[in-house]
C-alpha cells in the first residue's frame, strides 16, 4: 500500500547541461532553487531587480531589462537613510544615490546580455496580491516600509495574470527566439490574508499560467506548489515559521528537478561537481601545513579533471582559492 500521493513528472524536453545559460526570476523560492544551481557551478543569473512575488512586476522587470531602460535621480526616493526604488528589493537600497543608481544600470546591462543568450527561464510566481501606488496606479517591487497609505492592494484576476504572463512569454521570445520558459508557482504561504486568500492567490497565478502554457510549445509549468502541498503535505518540511520549506524540502524539490531537466549523464556530473564543491566548502585551519597545502594541491588537479571532462564547466574561482593556499 502506498501512503502518500507522488506527483508524477514526465522528463521533459528542456535539456540542461553546463552549457546552458539559466535565468531565475521571481519569490524567494526562485533564489533557493536558484542556489542548488550556483552550488553545482551552472551559468545562472538570477533576479536583476532582487526578489519579486507577482506577475505584474516581473512582467515590468524583464520588459525594462530588455528595452534597456536606464534609471535615474527621478526614479528614487530617500527613506530610512538610504536611496530606493519601488522597482528594486531593498538589497540595491544604499545610502550614496549615485551608486544606487549605478548598481542597478549595472544589474539590467549584465541582465540584457544574459537574457539574449539566456537557454531557460524559470520564473516563479508568488502571489497575486499587488500593491499599486495610489498617485500612479503602478504595480511596486518592493513597497520599502512605505506609509501604507502611499499604496492600495489587491487580488489581481485570472485575466491579469494570464495577459501579464503571456507578456513575459512574448517579450522574451521576441529577443531570444531560442529560449525555452518554465513557469512555476511558488509552494511558499502567504498567510497574512489568511489560509483562503493564500489558496485564492495560488489558484489565481495557475490558472492564469496554465492557458498561457498550452499555448506555447517553448513554455512548460513545473509543479512545485503541487509537490509540496500535495506530496510532501507536512509541517516537518517547513520551517519554524511554518512558511518557509525547510532545507529537506528544498533538497527533494532539486531532485525532482534533476529527474526532470538532466540527462542521466549530467546528473552524474552534477554529483561529481557538487561533492568536489564540499571540499571547497571545507575550512582549511591551518594554511601553512603540508597536510593543507596537499590537500589544496590534489584539488586543483580534481578541479582541472572535472574542467576537461565536462564541457561548459567553469572551476577558475575555485582553483584560485586553493592557489592561495599552495
Amino acid at each position: 500500500m502506498n501512503f502518500f500521493t507522488e506527483v508524477e513528472i514526465g522528463k521533459s524536453e528542456i535539456k540542461i547541461d553546463y552549457n546552458s545559460k539559466i535565468v531565475f526570476i521571481g519569490s524567494c523560492f526562485a533564489e533557493d532553487i536558484s542556489a542548488y544551481f550556483e552550488n553545482a557551478k551552472f551559468q545562472v543569473l538570477k533576479n536583476p531587480s532582487g526578489i519579486l512575488y507577482n506577475p505584474l512586476s516581473i512582467r515590468e522587470m524583464i520588459k525594462n531589462v530588455l528595452n534597456k531602460k536606464r534609471y535615474g535621480e527621478n526614479d528614487f526616493f530617500y527613506s530610512g537613510e538610504l536611496y530606493n526604488c519601488y522597482d528594486f528589493h531593498g538589497r540595491f537600497s544604499h545610502g550614496d544615490l549615485f551608486t544606487a543608481i549605478n548598481q542597478v544600470n549595472e544589474s539590467f546591462e549584465k541582465a540584457y546580455v544574459f537574457f539574449k543568450e539566456a537557454d531557460v527561464f524559470f520564473i516563479t510566481l508568488g502571489s497575486a496580491f499587488v500593491y499599486f501606488l495610489r498617485e500612479n496606479s503602478m504595480p511596486v517591487a518592493n513597497c520599502h516600509k512605505q506609509n501604507p497609505n502611499v499604496f492600495f492592494r489587491r487580488l489581481i484576476t485570472v485575466d491579469e495574470v494570464q495577459n501579464a504572463v503571456n507578456e513575459i512569454v512574448e517579450t522574451i521570445h521576441k529577443i531570444n527566439s531560442k529560449a525555452r520558459i518554465v513557469f512555476t508557482v511558488s509552494p511558499l504561504r502567504h498567510f497574512r490574508d489568511g489560509a483562503h486568500n493564500n489558496n485564492l492567490s495560488k489558484s489565481t497565478l495557475q490558472l492564469g499560467t496554465v492557458f498561457v502554457e498550452k499555448s506555447y510549445e517553448f513554455v512548460e509549468y513545473f509543479p512545485s506548489f503541487e509537490i509540496v502541498i500535495d506530496e510532501l503535505r507536512d509541517y516537518r518540511f517547513y520551517e519554524k515559521d511554518m512558511i518557509h520549506l525547510s532545507e529537506v524540502a528544498r533538497e527533494y524539490i532539486w531532485q525532482k528537478i534533476k529527474q526532470t531537466y538532466f540527462s542521466d549523464n549530467v546528473s552524474l556530473q552534477v554529483e561529481r561537481v557538487e561533492k568536489f564543491m564540499k571540499s571547497v566548502n571545507h575550512k582549511i585551519e591551518n594554511p601553512f601545513s603540508l597536510a593543507s597545502k596537499t590537500f589544496c594541491k590534489r584539488n586543483i588537479f580534481l578541479a582541472e579533471s572535472l574542467e576537461s571532462e565536462i564541457q561548459g564547466l567553469n572551476l577558475e574561482k575555485e582553483r584560485k582559492y586553493f592557489l592561495e593556499f599552495c
